[in-house]
């Protein structure tokens, strides 16, 4: 019996001890931040979260404070409250996730990750409307 109790109190103590990574929503699929998620699998605008991923950037567009993180967008919404917000038109970030998609329209190199277009500029990559909107 002191055995098992032994063996529960370490399990309890090293999940205390273990801060897990940040889970970009509920059920398969959204594992952590180690881009097994995809486009159809990301947790869809004004999903909450009460904590930013570790590693992210701020990005101030407009006027406006956003956090970025692997190709998604934050905003505070208040109480210690993140909402995830569509990518705002104007945001320039230093890299996008790797499975972007080059796309050559009226001879501009876009580059499409998760819906979003970015175009390279000498600042980075900024978030652009999708061409023809």
């Amino acid at each position: 019996m002191k055995l098992i109790a032994t063996l529960i109190f370490s399990l309890l103590l090293t999940s205390c001890v273990v801060s897990p990574a940040p889970r970009y929503g509920y059920g398969p699929g959204y594992y952590r931040h180690e881009r097994y998620y995809r486009w159809h699998d990301h947790p869809h605008w004004g999903w909450h979260i009460h904590y930013l991923p570790a590693g992210y950037l701020t990005v101030a567009v407009a006027g406006g404070t956003y956090y970025y993180y692997d190709g998604l967008y934050y905003s505070y919404a208040g109480a210690g409250d993140y909402v995830l917000v569509s990518p705002p038109a104007g945001a320039i970030v230093s890299s996008i996730p790797p499975d972007f998609q080059p796309v050559v329209i009226n001879g501009a190199t876009y580059y499409v990750n998760n819906g979003t277009y970015y175009l390279y500029t000498s600042s980075g990559y900024q978030v652009v409307p999708p061409p023809g909107q």
